[in-house]
């Protein structure tokens, strides 16, 4: 960080050092078949995600350049199921929010919602309105209540960051829902970082309308499916400290996973 106060900003090219990974000791009623079988399920979380340090050195500086300067911004994350997208986003939320906590950046509002966990795309204004000030509201209120929190200048209003899962699900005829994600960080006073997960590479291309395209912007991060070597990467990493399996097999799985999807939540069922 550079002296006098002025924060240095960090090219998106160079990766960030992730943190460092503690093996939990096994447990002796688990047998190693079992804790293989734990490790390589798809809802197991790990600490750090392998093979996505570029990605996450990506997001982690264009969110944490807009948190310590009070800007405002949108990102678009896409790919494939399976490719790391959602764990990589969580792993820069813990990161920035340990920045915080350790007084290297200023204090923000964390907001995470998802477009498979509302029952119509409109009801995601009240789970973010919750998220933001406890209110409980309409899905129409709550739309009334973003839009004047977001345009009204307060000096003392923290960055809030937002990150929309799933954006796909919330696709609607005229693309209001949207159209007012992308549309609330263009003003200059709402000190909010949209990061939108989504399943379509292309999805501005191939269903949003001019209009939310142009407050989308060009800030993308693709996430492309993994190649085996880093399928047998992500594998190893979870077994790391478990013998279960000989390196052909791990081999044989990446290989076969990579061929077909890469996705990485596939890894168990091929072993």
């Amino acid at each position: 960080r550079a002296s006098g106060g002025k924060k240095s900003r960090r090219t998106t090219s160079t990766p960030l050092e992730l943190p460092s990974r503690s093996t939990p000791s096994r447990s002796p009623t688990t047998s190693m078949m079992q804790e293989a079988k734990m490790k390589l399920h798809a809802s197991a979380l790990p600490e750090s995600l392998p093979c996505r340090e570029e990605e996450f050195a990506n997001v982690y500086n264009f969110c944490e350049e807009r948190i310590a300067s009070n800007e405002s911004g949108c990102m678009y994350i896409s790919g494939v199921p399976g490719t790391g997208k959602t764990a990589t986003v969580h792993e820069v939320v813990a990161c920035l929010k340990r920045a915080r906590d350790d007084g290297e950046l200023p204090d923000f509002q964390y907001i995470e919602v998802n477009g498979m966990k509302v029952t119509e795309p409109q009801q995601i204004y009240p789970a973010i309105l919750t998220q933001l000030t406890g209110e409980k509201a309409t899905a129409t209120h709550a739309q009334d209540l973003l839009l004047k929190w977001f345009h009204a200048p307060n000096p003392r209003k923290q960055a809030v960051l937002l990150v929309v899962d799933e954006l796909d699900l919330l696709w609607t005829r005229k693309q209001t829902v949207m159209y007012n994600l992308f549309d609330w960080p263009g003003h200059k006073k709402s000190k909010l970082v949209v990061v939108a997960i989504a399943n379509t590479m292309d999805l501005p291309e191939r269903i949003m309308d001019k209009r939310v395209q142009s407050r989308l912007g060009l800030t993308r991060v693709p996430f492309q499916p993994y190649t085996y070597s880093q399928l047998q990467t992500i594998i190893k990493s979870r077994l790391e400290g478990i013998d279960a399996f000989d390196s052909e097999s791990i081999e044989l799985a990446a290989r076969k996973v990579a061929a077909v999807s890469g996705d990485a939540r596939r890894r168990s069922e091929e072993r």
